[in-house]
């Protein structure tokens, strides 16, 4: 099972999160702040710039330039894992190809957008349901702001104070019991203790 295997690789590795946007930084440094994840906070790489518990960064060679330097094998880890958080299934991630053997990269979705979480929290996704089938260009952000009248659903501080580690955690285990994944497709609930 993809679950379990997982769980394995996040417990065994160092941990380093590129986060897609802004909404992805504030869900990982909550989860995070909170001891909410299957990962240690002593095994979670900080952004030694940010000193945040992930990076914005998202393309192969700056990532490998800024965190490749140091060595994750430490404390009986078997090396480290990049955990994408992203919301498509973009372009393949290749990593250059003297660190390839020694980075395990997992991709957790957030399908078709961060926001599904709180749309989710406002108990509102038979709502999105309904307009979506109507307008099948709606994206889950636009529908925040003009159904939930959430204007500032993409500002980072709004978002820090919007989450509660309860209502996040609620959240994306309503949304991960509502998403269709294709097969072992990752999302965030993989991440959560």
């Amino acid at each position: 099972m993809r679950g379990h295997e997982i769980a394995d690789d996040l417990s065994s590795h160092f941990v380093l999160f590129s986060c897609e946007g802004a909404a992805e930084g504030v869900v990982v440094d909550k989860l995070v702040s909170e001891n909410a994840l299957k990962i240690a906070k002593d095994r979670i790489v900080q952004d030694p710039i940010y000193f945040k518990p992930y990076t914005r960064l998202r393309k192969p060679e700056e990532i490998a330039q800024r965190f490749f330097g140091t060595s994750y094998t430490a404390n009986g880890s078997s090396g480290l894992l990049l955990a994408r958080i992203i919301d498509s299934r973009a372009p393949r991630f290749i990593l250059p190809r003297r660190w390839v053997d020694s980075c395990v990269v997992e991709n957790f979705y957030t399908r078709p957008e961060i926001e599904m979480l709180v749309i989710h929290a406002e108990n509102a996704y038979e709502d999105w349901l309904r307009c979506s089938r109507k307008n099948r260009q709606l994206r889950p952000s636009e529908f925040c702001k003009g159904e939930l009248k959430l204007h500032d659903i993409k500002s980072a501080s709004y978002l820090a104070e919007y989450w509660t580690i309860e209502s996040l955690t609620k959240a994306i285990r309503a949304y991960d019991a509502h998403r269709q994944r294709a097969s072992g497709e990752l999302s965030l609930g993989d991440l959560l203790a």
